[in-house]
């Protein structure tokens, strides 16, 4: 159970503060009690049933899980994926971002960016779904780490190169 004045990582949404925990006058079930979870770096607003959809929110990483992570980067060896079918390809993507764990996120964020080297050496074209994928794995890390770092999203990218060389974007 979330509190309110929680900072949470809401699957699919990015990170997002627990602003009350309350019913809603305007729901079918006026006695049910909602998350009401803003999220922190988009705009909107997410209502949240107290008893469902909760595998899908969990609280944010701690510094020093942040920091774990980013120091971990040179150790992941990441495969560019190159032969896979469109649709097996997609569905990698989807499982490793539906996920929500933040190491699966780096992983394939590394693996998208080996690959767009790679492709950018080979003077070929990287493909509008592995950009997609990379913008979307760049964001939710970027989000979390921000979070988890107390540092401005748009100052994740230099952070992370100041410690490991890599840039992420």
């Amino acid at each position: 159970m979330f509190e309110k004045g929680d900072m949470v990582f809401y699957k699919n949404i990015g990170v997002c503060v627990v602003d009350d925990i309350t019913s809603l006058p305007f729901a079918m079930d006026v006695d049910q009690k909602y998350y009401v979870m803003r999220s922190l770096y988009k705009n909107g607003v997410n209502y949240v049933p107290l008893d469902g959809e909760l595998e899908n929110i969990r609280n944010i990483i701690s510094k020093e899980e942040a920091e774990g992570l980013i120091n971990k980067i040179p150790e992941i060896e990441a495969q560019a994926i190159l032969d896979l079918p469109i649709k097996e390809l997609t569905d990698f993507y989807d499982e490793k971002i539906n996920s929500g764990d933040p190491e699966s996120i780096l992983e394939l964020l590394l693996s998208i960016s080996k690959k767009k080297d790679y492709l950018f050496d080979e003077k070929k074209k990287f493909g509008a779904i592995d950009d997609n994928y990379l913008k979307k794995a760049t964001d939710m890390l970027s989000e979390e780490f921000a979070a988890a770092l107390d540092i401005e999203k748009d100052q994740v990218s230099d952070y992370v190169e100041d410690k490991v060389g890599f840039r992420i974007s």
